[in-house]
This record gives C-alpha cells, sequence and structure tokens, in this order.
C-alpha cells in the first residue's frame, strides 16, 4: 500500500494522525463553474454574462491500520477533534499534495464522516472542501529563498528575483509573478514622499497627500493603512493586478526616499 498521496494535512504528516491516505484520492483539475447567464422567452439558447469557479471538493481516500477496535477508535477520535475547532466547529487548514509540495490549498471539512471497521481497520473517506478553489505558492515573497523552502531549481520564479526595491526617484522595476493567474499584493512602503504613484497592470495608483512613515497597500481588500488608521481618502482608489511573469512596476513621485516591499503568495490554477 501507498500512503503518500497527501504530504501535509495542516502543516502534520498524515502518518502522524495515524493515517494513510490513497493513491485513488479525488483531486479534481477544476472545481465547477458558476454560469451567469439569462435566458429569454423564445429565443434560442441564452445570453452569456461569463462564470466564475465554484469550490473546489476533495475526497480523500483513507484507511487507519490499528492493532485492535479499541485502538481504532482512539485514532478515530483524535481525528475528529483535529478537524474541529474549541467550539466544535470544522476548522479551515492547509493541505499540500505530494505531487504540489510548493502550493497550498486552504480547505475545511464539509459533509459527513463514516467509517467501516474491521477490527483494528478502519477505512473511509475523508471530503474537504476549498472555497476558494485555487492552490497558492505555500512560501510568499518574503520566504522563497530560505534554506527550507520547498521550491526548487526548477520552479518558475528565478532565484535572483527581488521583492524589496529603494527609490529616491522615479524608477521602473520588473516583479516576477511565478504563479499561472493574476495576484494582488500587499505593497508595504517605508519612508516619505510628498506625492506617489504605482504602476500595477497597467492601473495607477496614487496617493495625493505628503506622508512620512509605513502604509500598507493592500490590492487584494483595497485598504490602504497607516498603522490602524484608514488612509484611503488619501488617494484615488486604483488597485491594479500582477499578471503571470514578468511585469512592470513603475514608481513615480516627489521628493522620494521610500522602500517598497512587494509581498504576495503565487496563484494557480491547480
Amino acid at each position: 500500500m501507498i500512503f503518500n498521496s497527501v504530504l501535509t494535512i495542516d502543516g502534520i504528516l498524515p502518518s502522524k494522525l495515524g493515517l494513510g491516505v490513497f493513491r485513488n484520492t479525488q483531486r479534481p483539475i477544476l472545481s465547477s463553474t458558476v454560469d451567469n447567464t439569462v435566458t429569454i422567452p423564445g429565443m434560442h439558447g441564452a445570453y452569456d454574462f461569463g462564470a466564475t469557479m465554484g469550490p473546489k471538493q476533495f475526497e480523500l481516500e483513507c484507511a487507519f491500520i490499528e492493532k485492535n477496535h479499541m485502538e481504532l477508535q482512539r485514532r478515530a477520535s483524535a481525528l475528529a477533534v483535529f478537524l474541529l475547532d474549541g467550539d466544535g466547529r470544522p476548522r479551515t487548514m492547509d493541505i499540500v499534495f505530494s505531487n504540489s509540495p510548493d502550493r497550498k490549498y486552504s480547505v475545511r471539512y464539509v459533509g459527513s464522516l463514516n467509517i467501516d471497521r474491521i477490527s483494528g481497520l478502519g477505512t473511509f473517506k475523508l471530503p474537504f472542501t476549498a472555497f476558494d478553489p485555487f492552490a497558492y505558492s505555500k512560501q510568499d515573497t518574503t520566504e522563497l529563498l530560505t534554506w527550507d523552502t520547498d521550491h526548487t531549481w526548477q520552479d518558475d520564479f528565478a532565484w535572483g528575483d527581488i521583492y524589496e526595491f529603494g527609490f529616491q526617484g522615479s524608477e521602473t522595476v520588473q516583479i516576477n509573478n511565478f504563479g499561472t493567474l493574476n495576484v494582488e499584493p500587499l505593497i508595504i512602503v517605508t519612508g516619505s514622499f510628498s506625492y506617489l504613484s504605482l504602476t500595477i497592470g497597467g492601473v495607477d495608483f496614487k496617493y495625493n497627500t505628503a506622508f512620512n512613515g509605513t502604509l500598507e497597500i493592500n490590492y487584494k481588500r483595497k485598504t490602504v493603512k497607516s498603522g490602524t488608521q484608514n488612509v484611503l481618502q488619501n488617494t484615488n482608489a486604483k488597485f491594479g493586478k500582477l499578471p503571470p511573469g514578468t511585469s512592470d512596476l513603475i514608481v513615480n513621485g516627489t521628493n522620494l526616499n521610500i522602500s517598497v516591499d512587494v509581498i504576495f503568495n503565487a496563484k494557480y490554477a491547480a
């Protein structure tokens, strides 16, 4: 028997849970689509307004192999505790598959969990759902080149890639989004300026007043903060996306004396 279809669940090896996860585990290429269409009486077909991706469902083929039925029950009880939080609600955790050790899905237990028991053997299907159906790199851009990284020389990012820059004037630098989908980064700007413009994916983000300190510009949440203070009103509230591959980050402004950190986890279709 081979128990290596899943590398870790919530950072824990399945073997630490006494769990075998077989190769016939169901891992879909893509989740089901959520189609936005409108049908009109008397008209053939439908108007297609595009689609989004629904949650992605995983079904892990699992087994406990123990000495007797009491040890089996102990393992089953420990798994139940592992899947729930302190209030007894299914908790969200990361799952990493063995054939993609550099990326993770965020999942939680969804459905029902029955077990077939024969003495110390228990077999069952463990259902997980990723409500965000996409995979993300385990390391973000602040962690890529640590010695314990799971990335290898064959991965899509280059070992010379830089995501932290200093600017004392207008300049264009290159950012490598090494995933396969657009990402919306967190950008940390530290220092001072009278006016600042950041262009990502052809979209100009502008900060229109003088500033000295640290700005957190969250492109995904569409927020701009200085510490705990919301300073979105000082901007034009336009946020771009980093496309896959290498693209430009264009920095313009006046009286620039800043460092810029571009932070993201690469995003993958599967």
